[in-house]
Parts: structure tokens; sequence; C-alpha cells
């Protein structure tokens, strides 16, 4: 596992325990805004921890999301 910071982990935590995992769900489970952790999932992407694992329909937004999953 590479060397993460402390709120790249508690995103990696709350994608592993919250399944399945949207930035919305995150942000829900974390008590954070989504803009908090977005960029906290492109990081762990890019480092290879997170993939997607498909798409949702929020129903609240109406929009098409990624599911995320930790690797």
């Amino acid at each position: 596992m590479p060397t993460i910071g402390i709120k790249q982990k508690e995103v990696y935590t709350a994608i592993k325990t919250t399944v399945p995992a949207t930035n919305r769900m995150i942000a829900k489970a974390l008590g954070w805004d989504i803009n908090r952790v977005t960029g906290r999932v492109t990081e762990l992407v890019n480092l290879g921890m997170v993939t997607s694992n498909g798409t949702y329909k929020d129903k609240q937004t109406n929009r098409t999301v990624t599911l995320w999953e930790a690797v």
C-alpha cells in the first residue's frame, strides 16, 4: 500500500465500508462536503487503490455517478 495522507486514508476506509460507494455516499458517511471527497478519490484512483465499479443513477441529483471500489 502506498503512503497516503490522513484524509486519503479516511476516504479509503469509507469506500471499503460503504458499499456501494458514490462520492455523495462517501461524503455523507464522513460528514464532509462532497468537494472534500472528490479530490481524495481522484488521488486514490491515481495511486491504484480505488477503481470504478460501474455507474449508478443518483435519485437525489438525477445524474449518473460512478460507483467506487477499494482494490
